[in-house]
């Protein structure tokens, strides 16, 4: 069996744990049933992995997981190896192996948009897909992994209604920049109140990435997921330049990578 999860960026500025978007950075796997488990483990983490327990480690399987989406730093790594180790285990179950990684993996964002690919709109009833806007992607990738306990950690029990409002205000907003293909309207709909000021703390040199993504001309960027990656959309033509300067605000905190949404999600060969 061979299968393909794409990586995912959750949260995309004010939609907290409700907006995630698949970006083309995968992780496959090559596996056949053995009387034990046998992994081989190659590209992003694959020390890591190999040194851990992980989503494969109890899989009666031989095989192979390859991964390009760095671990820990707001790519979605733990939700594509949740979802690509469920599809393994009940590989005729679609829709189960996809509930059983989001109930593991506590983030049913970014196991959505792993799952069916493109930008989503995510809650425990339902699932939209948002029309894919074309934008580039420029992303600044953070050397070191922030535990995502960690960065939930920080974040307050209570928030105010102004807050509130000023969240709902600009989730509303990139919904329609996004379906309206209004790139100019991300400036204010990638602000947030909710949750990046409360982790900036945990990198504060993030603050220069988002401003150097600007000042080259991004139409607008955001924490990735629970960070320490920055994400920036911009013209296609453009992105090369911005993850570049992106990765001179903080050389030794991470470097530049150029990708996109991808419309394709999880899919499988038996």
């Amino acid at each position: 069996m061979r299968v393909r999860v794409p990586a995912s960026i959750a949260n995309m500025g004010p939609a907290f744990d409700c907006m995630a978007m698949a970006i083309d950075l995968w992780l496959e796997v090559e596996a056949n049933p053995a009387d034990f488990p046998s992994w081989d483990y190659e590209g992003e983490g694959a020390e890591y992995l190999m040194s851990h327990v992980n989503p494969f480690s109890h899989l009666a399987m031989k095989g192979r997981v390859r991964s390009e989406i760095p671990m820990g730093v707001g790519l979605g790594s733990s939700a594509a190896a949740r979802l690509a180790a469920s599809a393994l285990a009940s590989p005729w179950d679609v829709k189960s192996h996809v509930i059983d990684a989001g109930a593991d993996e506590g983030h049913r964002d970014n196991v959505a948009a792993a799952a069916a690919g493109g930008i989503r709109i995510v809650s425990d009833v339902f699932d939209e897909k948002l029309p894919n806007p074309g934008w580039g992607l420029a992303l600044f990738v953070a050397h070191a992994p922030v535990p995502t306990e960690k960065a939930r950690a920080v974040l307050p029990d209570e928030v105010s209604r102004e807050s509130a409002v000023f969240n709902i205000a600009r989730a509303a907003l990139l919904v329609r920049a996004i379906s309206a293909k209004r790139p100019s309207l991300l400036g204010h709909a990638l602000r947030d109140r909710l949750h990046q000021p409360h982790r900036l703390h945990l990198y504060p040199w993030t603050q220069e990435v988002l401003h150097a993504a600007d000042t080259a001309g991004a139409y607008g960027a955001a924490i990735c997921g629970a960070g320490p990656s920055v994400f920036a959309f911009c013209p296609p033509a453009m992105a090369a330049r911005i993850a570049k300067a992106m990765a001179a605000a903080a050389p030794q905190h991470g470097r530049g990578l150029v990708t996109r949404v991808t419309d394709k999600g999880m899919f499988r060969t038996l």
